[in-house]
């Protein structure tokens, strides 16, 4: 299909979806893909040809691999240990289980990490191990493994300190130096790996994040899906913190209980217990944003459909006071319901309080954080608007939104640390360039959180204005910094000169990538109940958008919801009307009138109303169809 006209869409530009890596600017068609007749593959698939070519916009060209997409089977996943590094952690805690050595989980605060260090923690709680989690305050001591919490763990006033760790209530020796492991975070603690040496502390780190193969830690052991290793690669390299704590999760029990054999089957009990963890590498794997693809597609849908059915009193209750106990919990009400409930513990306080609820909470304590971070997160909302509102005002002021500055860098002494990665995320998607948002702390010092756009990488944006940073970390689509206050502005324009190399003018905008067209005679509920097929949706795997052609709007649109923020049109082609809704699009109802010929993108969508299913049609875009399309 061959790109829209940019200037007809009212929201954005539409060009057919890429079927090559989106990450890579210059990335050219797949020859092979563009080979394939989509009919043809229908065929060989047994399916309409419209779940053919969104398979084959994801680059799913055979038939055994869109069956696997289709149809994913737990028994579809790698064996762990297979990731390095998995085993030999894996004999290290089985032998600090079978001494009674307190192991200590070290956790990050966002979801993933307390996802992950939950995943731990009832795994080895399940083995009788005497195990306590520590995760740091996102304010006090920031990102990562640090070395005075390391300095704390590793003394006997861990010990005597009740309200900063979470364990499972069994005594420990205070003489006995603690096994350390850390769960989504540490591959880049060089520093500390060195302090836990000097201190007596083994130390396995756990992570997913980025690293420098030549700089790697000197700890006891590294699990990590892409690291070096003497072994074959592992398979799968895109785990969250989660998966790869579930992997050694598994990997542990099954050494553990069958004599040191490093594969072959689980205990019962301990069979049961990975199942029920999938619910927890649901909800990191989703909120980390992690590609949906591969393990990470089967881990979380299965993950998402126990999650209503989980053992755990703390999701439980998350999920009663989300009031998503009548819904099918799926990857959405993760992102954006019990993710940022879960998120604003550690963003406006301690995410403490979430590792509490989903490891040790009983019903009424658990109901009661549950609310609580409920509340926060209304108070993380207000915060986040707030902060929004005066970045764009500094944005005007400096100018930051002309096209030869490719990049946002702004900071305040009064932005709160915990929110300003979602403030960068605002950000992107108003001004459609790579974001850095900071925040000044008293001793000179600026610490913040950086979102893409358009395929940059700012890891490596932040690689290449490396020498205006103190420390940075992070990936492909966000990353966070630090660095002296008096250095912002030098980073600034490093930052947009590599961003305006890396990024056109012309790309600085909103674009809609197009799956594929579909006529109005398919939009069937049996057709969109397939597609959903494709769920869970989110990175790697977005949810389809479809192009509809040369429909005739029967009816005066409507502007619906809050404030007549939405929009709801019917549609007409030949005697057929339909109806849409546009989140979001409510300010395009004066630009529409009755009889106009428009296309539309749109991502099909099932409508429940009064257990009575539908097609739905979730407007995203809208243009004017050009005279020689629009037929009466």
């Amino acid at each position: 299909m061959e790109p829209m006209t940019p200037e007809f869409g009212f929201k954005s530009t539409w060009t057919p979806r890429p079927l090559t890596n989106t990450t890579d600017p210059s990335a050219q068609p797949d020859a092979q893909i563009d080979n394939i007749d989509p009919d043809e593959f229908a065929q060989q698939i047994h399916q309409h040809p419209l779940i053919a070519k969104l398979l084959l916009s994801r680059k799913i060209t055979e038939a055994d691999k869109a069956l696997s997409f289709l149809t994913p089977k737990l028994t579809d996943l790698h064996d762990p240990s297979l990731i390095p590094g998995a085993t030999q952690a894996a004999k290290r805690i089985s032998q600090a289980v079978n001494d009674n050595q307190p192991i200590v989980i070290y956790g990050d605060y966002d979801v993933d990490g307390v996802t992950a260090s939950t995943i731990l923690f009832h795994t080895l709680d399940l083995a009788k191990a005497n195990v306590s989690c520590y995760i740091p305050h996102r304010l006090d001591e920031g990102y990562g493994l640090n070395s005075e919490a390391l300095k704390h763990i590793a003394s006997c006033n861990w010990y005597s300190d009740p309200e900063n760790k979470i364990n499972n209530g069994q005594p420990a020796d205070p003489t006995v130096a603690p096994l350390i492991i850390t769960v989504d975070c540490g591959i880049t603690a060089c520093e500390q790996a060195t302090l836990a040496k000097e201190l007596g502390v083994d130390l396995i780190i756990t992570d997913h994040h980025h690293f420098d193969a030549d700089n790697l830690p000197d700890a006891h052991t590294l699990v990590h899906p892409r690291i070096p290793s003497d072994q074959e690669a592992y398979p799968f390299g895109d785990l969250c913190g989660a998966g790869v704590a579930f992997k050694l999760a598994w990997q542990f029990a099954r050494l553990h209980h069958n004599l040191n054999e490093e594969s072959g089957a689980l205990p019962d009990v301990f069979k049961k217990l990975m199942v029920d963890l999938l619910s927890l590498v649901a909800l990191g794997t989703v909120a980390d944003v992690v590609p949906l693809v591969g393990e990470n597609r089967a881990l979380t849908i299965y993950g998402l459909g126990r999650i209503k059915n989980t053992p755990f009193t703390g999701l439980n209750a998350l999920i009663d006071s989300s009031k998503l106990r009548d819904e099918k919990v799926d990857a959405y009400h993760v992102g954006f319901v019990l993710g940022p409930r879960l998120n604003a513990s550690g963003r406006m306080g301690h995410a403490r309080n979430a590792l509490y609820l989903l490891t040790v909470a009983q019903e009424k304590q658990a109901r009661h954080i549950a609310d609580f971070l409920t509340v926060e997160n209304q108070k993380r909302k207000d915060t986040e608007r707030d902060i929004v509102q005066q970045a764009k005002k500094m944005i005007d002021e400096l100018g930051l939104a002309s096209p030869d500055k490719r990049a946002i860098v702004v900071g305040d002494a009064e932005w709160h640390k915990g929110v300003v990665g979602i403030v960068a995320s605002r950000l992107v998607e108003a001004y459609h360039r790579p974001a850095v948002v900071l925040s000044y702390e008293e001793d000179g010092s600026a610490s913040g959180s950086a979102r893409s756009f358009g395929g940059v990488d700012i890891h490596a944006a932040f690689t290449a204005a490396g020498e205006h940073l103190t420390k940075f970390g992070g990936h492909e689509a966000a990353a966070g910094c630090t660095l002296q206050q008096e250095n912002v502005d030098a980073f600034r324009d490093a930052l947009i000169n590599h961003c305006n190399d890396a990024l056109a003018e012309d790309e600085l905008v909103s674009t809609l990538k197009i799956d594929a067209e579909i006529e109005f005679k398919d939009i069937q509920l049996q057709l969109f109940q397939t597609i959903q097929t494709l769920a869970p949706f989110g990175n790697a795997n977005p949810k389809p958008k479809l192009v509809l052609r040369n429909v005739v709007l029967d009816r005066p649109p409507q502007r619906i919801g809050s404030e007549g923020a939405h929009l709801s049109i019917n549609i007409r082609h030949g005697e057929k009307c339909k109806r849409a809704v546009g989140f979001g699009l409510g300010e395009l109802a004066e630009k529409l009138a009755v009889g106009m010929h428009l296309d539309l993108v749109f991502s099909p969508a099932i409508n429940n109303w009064q257990n009575r299913l539908s097609p739905d049609m979730h407007v995203l875009d809208i243009k004017i169809a050009t005279p020689a399309a629009a037929t009466t």
